[in-house]
């Protein structure tokens, strides 16, 4: 009878020595995590009072291709990025300049952060063009060019961004049609200057990772489910053009035939190739830093 009470004490005393040490791991655990929320809430909080850089989409009018002659998705408010360009949970992306929007640049900005740990803006950030405002972003980005349209007002106001020192990246247009549309209306803006395509030894895709191939970047769709990479049978070759200054200075960075915004959007996708997505993260980097450093 000793030995029973005595083996049931020992007992008792074993499961009250794994219940208390269940309990301070999971304390433990809890603070650890509330540490880590703190911390990261803590960094997000400095990167909106002190960022470095501002991803700013550029809201333009629409050329008629899609009923909207002169007009344009509006300008969405202020739009709070989880998790620093985590999670999944986005309002429903636009069209036109709003295409990807706004989880395109939450997520771009996000993984730029994770790579880099540079003090990015990490909520989106949208400007018309003739907004004051445009002069204080020296990147801007432009989605589906394809279906854009300048006043001349408002090429005379890019012109003016370009000479002061602004810097323009233009993504997701596919084929011909598209492409002429884009050059018609980049005439307005530079009248003496042509799109070029950039050669592989250009100090744009060499200023953070060496960039030795041009990859053609789908849409998440042809991206998941084997379709071809290209959306118009016209012209189905990727190519990444150039617009530069008199000094040499790319002004204008063109990713035609390839959709960098939507391997940003959905880089944690388990069906969208991670080498497509690791590309174009990588060369929306070099952009970046191309623009700040030039």
């Amino acid at each position: 009878m000793e030995l029973n009470t005595e083996a049931q004490r020992h007992k008792g005393t074993e499961k009250g020595r794994t219940r208390n040490l269940l309990i301070a791991a999971f304390l433990c655990a809890f603070v650890s995590l509330c540490l880590c929320v703190s911390y990261a809430a803590q960094f997000q909080d400095d990167n909106e009072s002190n960022p470095e850089f501002y991803f700013t989409r550029l809201r333009y009018r629409d050329n008629g291709r899609r009923g909207m002659f002169g007009g344009a998705m509006p300008k969405p408010g202020f739009f709070h990025c989880p998790e620093f360009g985590g999670g999944n949970f986005f309002p429903q992306q636009g069209f036109g300049w709003g295409t990807d929007y706004p989880g395109g640049d939450c997520k771009f900005m996000g993984g730029i952060h994770r790579l880099t740990g540079l003090p990015v803006y990490p909520h989106p950030n949208v400007v018309d063009i003739m907004e004051p405002a445009l002069f204080t972003y020296p990147y801007i980005y432009i989605v589906e060019p394809g279906g854009l349209f300048f006043t001349d007002a408002e090429a005379e106001r890019l012109r003016e961004y370009f000479d002061r020192g602004g810097f323009l990246h233009v993504d997701d247009f596919w084929g011909l049609r598209q492409k002429a549309n884009f050059e018609n209306e980049m005439r307005k803006v530079f009248p003496d200057r042509r799109m070029e395509v950039l050669p592989l030894k250009h100090e744009i895709f060499h200023t953070f990772y060496d960039i030795n191939e041009i990859i053609q970047i789908p849409n998440r769709g042809n991206g998941c489910y084997g379709e071809p990479y290209w959306e118009q049978p016209d012209d189905t070759v990727p190519r990444i053009y150039g617009i530069s200054d008199d000094t040499g200075r790319v002004q204008v960075v063109v990713t035609y035939n390839s959709d960098l915004g939507d391997a940003w959007e959905y880089m944690d996708l388990a069906c969208y190739p991670v080498t497509l997505s690791g590309q174009a993260y990588r060369l929306g980097l070099n952009f970046m830093i191309y623009a700040m450093s030039h």
